[in-house]
Order: C-alpha cells, then sequence, then structure tokens
C-alpha cells in the first residue's frame, strides 16, 4: 500500500504541474485512447513462472464517462506440490469509468476514475506427474489431467490519469474481482485465471500501470 500511496502521490503532483496556462488552446480533444499495461512485464521479476501481456481500449463518449474495452494473455507453468501444473488462455473486460475530477478547462485531460468491470476468460489448464501418497497401498502416480474452462468475475476499480504530452497519458489502477464461478472445476482448482488472477480465491485484489495514447479525431 505504501507504493500505491507514493504513485498516488507523484501523480497528483502531475496533475498540477501540468495545467495548462490561460490563453492556450481551450477546446478539448477526443478519441479512442489505446493502452499497454506495464505492470505485466514485473512478472520478469515477480514470478518468472508467468507470461503475459494486456490492452485496453477508452473513449470520453459523454463528459467523464468512458466506456472501457480491456484483453489480454495469461499463462503459468512449473511444478509445485505433488504435481506439475500449466494454465494458459485469453481474457477480455468491459465496463466504464467515471471521471470524478471534473476538468477547470476543457483542454485538462487529466482523472481521477471509479469504475466497475465484468471479466471472461477462456482458458486451459493441466496437472501431469500427479502423486497420490497412501501408507496404505504406497504412493503412486496418476495420468495427465487437463480441462478447457471459462471464468466469469466482477471488478471494482479506481486510478488516476495524468496527460504527460499531448495525447500520451500515464496512470495506475487498483481492482477489487469476485469470481463468480469458483467452482468451474472440482477436480483440480486452477492456480491462474487469465485475468482475475488465482482460481483459489473467490476475492481478490489486482494493480495496473497503464501507458496509453490517444488518438485526436475531433477537437470541440
Amino acid at each position: 500500500m505504501k507504493n500505491i500511496s507514493g504513485y498516488f502521490s507523484e501523480l497528483l503532483l502531475l496533475l498540477l504541474l501540468a495545467q495548462p496556462a490561460r490563453g492556450q488552446d481551450t477546446l478539448r480533444t477526443y478519441g479512442p485512447r489505446i493502452g499497454i499495461d506495464l505492470a505485466r512485464f514485473g512478472y520478469l521479476f515477480t514470478d518468472p513462472r508467468q507470461v503475459g501481456a494486456e490492452f485496453s481500449l477508452d473513449a470520453e463518449i459523454y463528459p467523464d464517462i468512458y466506456p472501457v474495452v480491456e484483453a489480454g494473455y495469461n499463462s503459468i507453468s512449473g511444478g509445485g506440490g505433488s504435481f506439475d501444473y500449466a494454465s494458459s488462455g485469453m481474457y477480455a473486460r468491459l465496463g466504464a469509468d467515471y471521471n470524478l475530477l471534473p476538468a477547470k478547462e476543457k483542454s485538462i485531460h487529466h482523472s481521477i476514475t471509479a469504475g466497475i468491470r465484468y471479466g471472461v476468460s477462456f482458458f486451459s489448464h493441466r496437472a501431469g506427474r500427479i502423486v497420490i501418497q497412501s501408507d496404505y497401498w504406497g504412493d503412486y502416480m496418476l495420468d495427465s489431467y487437463s480441462r478447457k474452462l471459462t471464468g466469469h468475475w466482477l471488478e471494482l476499480a479506481g486510478g488516476v490519469k495524468t496527460e504527460l504530452a499531448a495525447n500520451l497519458f500515464l496512470g495506475w489502477s487498483v481492482r477489487y474481482k469476485i469470481l463468480i464461478n469458483p467452482e468451474m472445476d472440482p477436480q483440480v482448482t486452477p492456480r491462474l485465471v487469465p485475468g482475475y488472477g488465482p482460481g483459489t480465491g473467490q476475492r481478490g485484489f489486482g494493480f495496473s500501470y497503464h501507458l496509453m495514447y490517444k488518438i485526436p479525431l475531433l477537437k470541440k
């Protein structure tokens, strides 16, 4: 939480420093905003077993309202416990953000947002070399197990975005996630539901760090 607070303070400072001087362009720029989640590259340091990438698309279609589409890929592999495990698949989220920081001038695009998402993941997972321990029969190994699954969840999101340069944005968001179908596989609980996180918990938190570019299509 200390790191999150640090990001929050730094970005709020950027909001203050980036206020345009009077006499500059007073028109508001509209267009789709395309982004990448830089936090996914953190897997290289925090959990090398994971590989992932996520992209986002949003646009201000009404004052302070931003429909959002997010999509990505996530996988994990490696041994652990009494068997080897791997999971991989695609996911998507649909939702909207609301800007809680109304602009003092139309040309200001900084935002503090609250939003909601519905997420769905299509993935497969498999377990191999499953060792069953038995004092009576002795330890023995089962054949590999695999299954295709679909995960569904909801998210409550809050975050900050600041315009570093014309149409270039940097920001972060924190997400509270609720898994709708935790019993998707009663045989082997997924260690990773792509886009959601560990399938062992019906609730969890996520963090994203966004770099985004707005395609300027309209000014008014």
